[in-house]
């Protein structure tokens, strides 16, 4: 009773309301361009070029929302945690496509390093964020997602859609913990967002 006690005392704006609720859907629309951007690079459908464009705006539109949250300095190690994630697996299908077995482990292994990271820069802005809940969610979401680019590859689809399957059930964990730690942090922490 605590919590909904505290919780009523905080007043929470309706456009931070709207900027939590963009975080939590920011980690599927995410994980539906990352699925189209590796179909189009292994299976040549559609306009690679567009659809990383379009990836990318994905990711500055999470790291705008970011930036208003934790500001600027924060929302910059953000964009390039995101980043890194994308180039490597970029890298990744590239190598998986030329059948280079070192570098897709290199990948693989760039993959998991950022994430580690990551979780530990996450849970160090905001207390509310816990870093092995983060870890284990990027672990899941990164193998997953290797997974789903090896059936693209093998021409798997039955196995593909399943994957995929479960990337959604992981990106809405992900975007789960994602917006309760924002709202835990603006609501909890007197911490309104930046202008």
């Amino acid at each position: 009773m605590r919590a909904v006690k505290a919780l009523q005392d905080a007043c929470i704006p309706q456009n931070q309301l709207h900027l939590i609720f963009q975080s939590r859907t920011i980690w599927r629309d995410l994980s539906t361009w990352i699925r189209a951007y590796l179909a189009s690079k292994h299976g040549g459908l559609g306009d690679k070029e567009a659809v990383r464009d379009r990836l990318d705006k994905v990711i500055i539109k999470s790291t705008n929302t970011f930036s208003l949250i934790f500001g600027e300095q924060s929302a910059d190690e953000y964009v390039n945690f995101s980043s890194n994630f994308v180039n490597s697996l970029d890298a990744l299908a590239d190598a998986q496509i030329l059948g280079d077995i070192v570098a897709v482990n290199e990948y693989t292994k760039q993959l998991h390093e950022n994430s580690e990271k990551a979780a530990v820069f996450l849970a160090t802005i905001n207390p509310y964020w816990l870093e092995s809940r983060w870890r284990d969610l990027l672990y899941q979401f990164n193998q997953h997602t290797i997974d789903q680019s090896t059936t693209f590859l093998n021409k798997q689809f039955t196995e593909n859609i399943e994957i995929f399957s479960r990337i959604l059930g992981i990106s809405s964990a992900i975007g789960d913990h994602y917006s309760q730690g924002i709202l835990d942090y603006l609501s909890f922490s007197s911490r309104r967002m930046s202008e």
